[in-house]
């Protein structure tokens, strides 16, 4: 899995599984969400956004299969 420290408002830290397309945020209040049959390249603007949350909000929240915890 790999694990990446954003510097955001909104989300701590990402990580993503390959080969199971699963992303977990950990976001600034310490929850945390799984976010399930994610592509790669979702993962990978996140980590290069300008606006972390921006991104989120357009390309994440509410796109996919999601576990809180």
């Amino acid at each position: 899995m790999t694990t990446t420290t954003l510097n955001s408002s909104v989300i701590r830290e990402a990580s993503y599984d390959t080969n199971r397309r699963m992303m977990v945020l950990t976001f600034q209040n310490g929850t945390t969400y799984t976010y399930n049959d994610v592509d790669e390249t979702i993962f990978r603007g996140l980590i290069t956004a300008n606006s972390a949350g921006q991104f989120f909000g357009r390309n994440i929240s509410g796109r996919f299969a999601t576990t809180r915890g």
